[in-house]
């Protein structure tokens, strides 16, 4: 694969990764801002519009991008100036666990493509169906990666990815659709209680999801490293000490926007708003930097691999 198509590889990588954490999230949200969604129809009516676009909107973009990175991984296993067989593509997208995953990501996507628009009443309870969606759309994901390799013994690895993947979507997911969705609504003296009551609804969510992904993160660095010296000396084991680095920023934020925007949310204080939007947007540019950092690791040799 040339320079180009690793670039454009990596690329559609991290924005998978984008879209199912954001999936995961906008399913978060509705709980989140419930009592917002119970207001009066000025802020209810313009926030539930917002929540139920978001879904459908994310799933045909997973749908591009699953199908455009099926292409670029079949790519992948053409050498300069020969030709796709269809012995190849049957090989590469049909067979084994990552063909597999993705056959199967791929009808759990264009199932769940059909469903968000049929529920516009139910924006404040997760849908059983999309959340269901959702769950097989990540379990997928965790098959095209090392947690399918033989590192693991049979799931254990891909369980331990899918609640990785899930905690970053309570988490960051969660934070982004309300970035979104909420904050540009939310927006005057009168309706910061209800800003203030969802802040304060979602850090159980981020308290949760940061939980999972500290865990699950751990475990599989042990397990991957397999040494100290083994992970200092290894791209992947430097790439993920950066990762842990940008983790740590992203924790102080949500315990700034936790302890102190928050209280003065519910106090009333106007400029606090502002210094809410601000946290949430630098919590999410370190969350997007370690995505990018993840998409590396992903096609990174693990420690021992060379």
């Amino acid at each position: 694969m040339s320079g180009g198509l690793v670039a454009l590889y990596g690329a559609v990588r991290g924005l998978i990764f984008v879209g199912l954490l954001l999936l995961v999230g906008s399913q978060a949200a509705g709980r989140v801002l419930s009592g917002a969604l119970r207001g009066g129809a000025d802020v209810a009516d313009p926030l539930r519009r917002r929540l139920v676009r978001l879904p459908p909107l994310l799933v045909s973009a997973l749908l591009v991008a699953v199908l455009s990175r099926g292409l670029l991984q079949l790519l992948s296993f053409v050498d300069p100036g020969d030709t796709v067989t269809v012995e190849l593509t049957r090989s590469v997208l049909l067979a084994g666990t990552w063909g597999h995953s993705w056959l199967l990501q791929l009808a759990a996507l264009t199932a769940t493509l059909v469903v968000p628009w049929r529920l516009r009443d139910r924006v404040g309870t997760p849908d059983p169906r999309i959340v269901a969606g959702a769950l097989i759309i990540l379990w997928c994901q965790t098959g095209m990666g090392h947690a399918a390799g033989a590192t693991w013994h049979a799931p254990i690895g891909r369980l331990v990815d899918f609640t990785h993947l899930l905690g970053g979507g309570l988490w960051l997911g969660t934070l982004g659709v309300i970035l979104v969705a909420a904050v540009p609504v939310l927006r005057g003296d009168d309706r910061l209680p209800m800003l203030a009551d969802g802040v304060r609804t979602f850090s159980v969510f981020a308290r949760t999801g940061a939980a999972l992904v500290v865990t699950s993160g751990l475990v599989a660095a042990v397990v991957y490293a397999g040494s100290v010296n083994a992970l200092l000396a290894s791209t992947w084991g430097r790439l993920l000490l950066v990762k842990l680095g940008a983790m740590l920023g992203v924790v102080a934020l949500g315990w700034y926007n936790w302890r102190v925007v928050t209280p003065a949310l519910e106090g009333r204080a106007i400029a606090s708003a502002d210094r809410l939007r601000l946290a949430i947007r630098l919590e999410l540019a370190l969350g997007l930097f370690m995505l990018i950092i993840t998409t590396m690791l992903v096609v990174s040799p693990l420690p021992g691999e060379g």
